[in-house]
C-alpha cells in the first residue's frame, strides 16, 4: 500500500523495558512485540521474528496493569528486514502490516491505548524520531 493510499496518519512506537506488553496471537502462537510501527485506527506495522503469511487472521493485544485491549486483524504484507537494519539482534526479523477488522469495535480503543502509552512514556519515539511528550 502506497503512503498516499493511507486514510489515517500513522505514528511509530518503539519501546523497551516497560511493564506494558504488546503481543500478537497467530493461531495458537503468541509473540511479544518490542517494536510497533505505523500505528493508526485502521492498522499497524509491527516487527516480529517470524514471517506471517498475508491473509492470516491475527489478534493484537495490549496489556497494561489490569487492563487489556485487543483487536482482530489480518496480515496484509510481510517482508524480511536485512540483518542489522532496524534491529539490534542478529536474529531474523520481519516488518509486517496488519489491517484491523473494521467490524471490531475495539479498533479505536486499541489505538487510544497505544496513544496513551506513547504520551505516558517520554522515552518512546514517534515516527519523526522525536520523543513523545
Amino acid at each position: 500500500m502506497a503512503l498516499e493510499d493511507r486514510r489515517y496518519e500513522r505514528t511509530q512506537l518503539d519501546y523497551e523495558n516497560t511493564d506494558e506488553c504488546f503481543h500478537i496471537e497467530v493461531y495458537d502462537q503468541r509473540y511479544v512485540l518490542n517494536r510497533v510501527h505505523d500505528v493508526s485506527v485502521s492498522g499497524t506495522g509491527i516487527q516480529i521474528s517470524n514471517a506471517i503469511e498475508p491473509g492470516t487472521p491475527v489478534k493484537l493485544v495490549f496489556r497494561s496493569g489490569d487492563h487489556t485491549v485487543s483487536v482482530n486483524g489480518t496480515t496484509v504484507w510481510c517482508a524480511p528486514i536485512p540483518l542489522g537494519l532496524e534491529t539490534s539482534t542478529a536474529e531474523p526479523a520481519y516488518r509486517t502490516g496488519i489491517q484491523f477488522d473494521t467490524k471490531d469495535r475495539n479498533c479505536s480503543m486499541f489505538f487510544m491505548a497505544m496513544r496513551d502509552f506513547i504520551i505516558g512514556h517520554p522515552q518512546v519515539s514517534n515516527h519523526h524520531g522525536n520523543t513523545a511528550s
